[in-house]
């Protein structure tokens, strides 16, 4: 009996690999050069940060996402200040809190912090960084400045004679910590209509008078990129076929028909060129000859338009972060379930996004804000030190839930299983336990004085809700 012989089986060392790394002739236009992150920055950032700035002067989309980002990172309110000062034996230091607390509120009206805030977003959006200015006017008093990034120039890249480099208009020191940024002086406050013309000069700044506040999305990256960068492409093809629909539409509701000849005359058009031009105006038949008419009916743009729209927001918003029936306004086919689920994802980035501009921003102007009033000893009378002060934390806005009664229930019934605490419920909702627990004390004390009960309160709110109604 002859002996069975096993063969291997010889494989090509690339199927062995990942398909993506395949250099086939259906992957010939995909980019395997692995450029670094400031490699890119520094070659498209200029072409990305005008693009950018252009959809969010033209684009609905680009706009309504402005907007949403504004609305729920930011706010109406901005973030609050919960000050977290104790005395040296560990209690809350009341009187401190309450100082810088109200410090903090006059200054954020003074200095308008909220719509700086919104700024920075919308920055974030088209330029994908924000640069401020901790500048202080002759009273001594912190006045945050926004300056346009186009000013830190992308391309001025040099090497100091103190060894520092600059690069991306941005100066490191040994360890390629920032030292310093050189901001291009303009023609802007002289020449208004000019706008941010470079007059060949620039300032340097040190480090610590700017905060750079922008997202790093990679290893080493040194500069922003606008949030809306990787959805351009997509959201420009989109524009282009809208425009192109609107046309079509426009046209096949306008051009009636047209007549012809039976005999085989060429039609020469309107233009004195006499080259084929057809304008479309509403009722018209065309006379390209005589006698015979041919009705004209395009179908576009038909059933597939939506689809395709739809099918390229949804891209778009996942890139963004966001959900698509806000972004597109398309609550069709939206249920509670499928609206909670979507709004728990949603708001998780919304709360991440939060923290960043707190750790980014306000925590680093808050820090410099309490330096000052230590300068100035705005704090009398407090023998605490800045770095006591400056203990804090900053709560973003909340929101309340598609189904508020749901979600309360279901609130409850984890209080009453001892898994979860009433200080934890409130600090969801973006408060601070000891107020709430503080206000509630005051409020019962009052209705005790006055000899009311909670029923009566809520008794007296439907009886006013109902003879307003009644006038209405």
């Amino acid at each position: 009996m002859a002996k069975a012989t096993i063969q291997r089986m010889v494989v090509s060392e690339q199927r062995r690999m990942y398909d993506s790394a395949s250099p086939d002739r259906m992957t010939l236009s995909w980019d395997s050069n692995p450029y670094t992150a400031d490699q890119v920055i520094y070659h498209q950032l200029e072409i990305l940060r005008a693009r950018s700035r252009h959809q969010a002067r033209n684009n609905d989309y680009v706009i309504r996402l402005i907007q949403v980002l504004q609305d729920n990172i930011v706010g109406a309110s901005g973030f609050k200040l919960r000050s977290k000062v104790y005395t040296k034996q560990g209690r809350s230091h009341k009187k401190a809190r309450q100082l810088v607390e109200s410090a903090w509120q006059a200054f954020e009206d003074c200095s308008s912090l909220v719509e700086i805030e919104k700024l920075i977003i919308s920055a974030m959006v088209t330029d994908g960084e924000s640069f401020v200015f901790l500048r202080t006017d002759r009273k001594g008093n912190l006045r945050p400045e926004l300056i346009d990034p186009c000013r830190i120039d992308v391309n001025f890249n040099d090497t100091q004679t103190n060894g520092n480099a600059v690069v991306m208009g941005i100066e490191y020191d040994e360890l390629m910590d920032p030292v310093a940024y050189h901001i291009n002086d303009s023609y802007e406050r002289e020449h208004p209509g000019v706008g941010a013309a470079y007059t060949g000069k620039r300032t340097r700044i040190p480090a610590e008078h700017i905060l750079h506040v922008f997202r790093k999305l990679f290893v080493g990256q040194k500069r922003g990129i606008p949030w809306v960068a990787p959805s351009l492409g997509r959201l420009f093809q989109l524009s282009e076929a809208e425009k192109a629909a609107l046309t079509a539409f426009r046209i096949g509701a306008a051009k009636m028909g047209f007549f012809s000849s039976p005999e085989d005359e060429e039609y020469t058009g309107d233009g004195e060129s006499g080259e084929m031009m057809l304008n479309a105006e509403a009722g018209t038949f065309e006379n390209i000859g005589n006698l015979q008419f041919h009705a004209f009916d395009p179908s576009y743009p038909s059933g597939d338009f939506a689809p395709f729209v739809e099918r390229i927001l949804k891209g778009v918003s996942s890139g963004w972060g966001v959900d698509y029936h806000t972004i597109g306004n398309d609550l069709s086919g939206v249920n509670y379930s499928s609206a909670r689920v979507g709004s728990l994802d949603t708001r998780e980035n919304y709360k991440g996004l939060q923290g960043w501009v707190v750790q980014a921003f306000v925590k680093p102007l808050f820090n410099r804000f309490i330096e000052l009033c230590q300068v100035k000893r705005s704090f009398g009378g407090i023998t605490l030190s800045a770095q006591e002060l400056q203990e804090a934390q900053f709560v973003g806005r909340r929101w309340d839930w598609v189904d508020p009664q749901k979600e309360a229930n279901g609130k409850k019934i984890l209080y009453e299983l001892k898994a979860i605490s009433l200080s934890q419920i409130i600090r969801d909702r973006g408060d601070d336990p000891e107020d709430v627990f503080l206000e509630i004390a005051e409020e019962n004390h009052l209705m005790e004085q006055l000899g009311i009960t909670p029923a009566q309160v809520f008794a007296a709110i439907e009886h006013k809700k109902e003879e307003n109604e009644e006038e209405e």
